[in-house]
């Protein structure tokens, strides 16, 4: 129960910490999110893994939401005049989210294992 707690309210801060630094202009962001390794996979693959811990019942909705966040993250670079569109950095950080979702049931089996 502790576990959902903590892991709801830190799920929802790293998806509006990946909201602001997808929205905030690349020369404003702290110095360790430049590197583009750290900023499409550690965010990503960590919001996948704590919605999981958040919510684990609803497993294929949370897959959707945070594989939609994580594709419209770099789409949205389309709409703000700074950023860039790359593929290959959408699709390492769906494959980021991906992992993050595959490591978070992982993790939760086994929990209920032990328990």
């Amino acid at each position: 129960m502790e576990l959902t707690l903590l892991a709801h309210a830190l799920a929802w801060t790293v998806l509006g910490l990946i909201v602001l630094t997808t929205v905030v202009p690349v020369g404003t962001k702290y110095p360790f999110m430049a590197m583009a390794s750290i900023d499409s996979v550690i965010p990503f693959g960590l919001l996948g893994f704590l919605f999981v811990l958040a919510y684990p019942e609803d497993r294929r909705i949370i897959a959707l939401v945070c594989i939609s966040v994580a594709a419209a993250s770099e789409s949205l670079a389309l709409i703000l005049p700074e950023k860039g569109l790359r593929v290959e950095r959408a699709i390492l950080k769906v494959l980021a989210t991906v992992s993050g979702l595959l490591l978070g049931a992982l993790f939760m089996e086994c929990i209920l294992q032990a328990s």
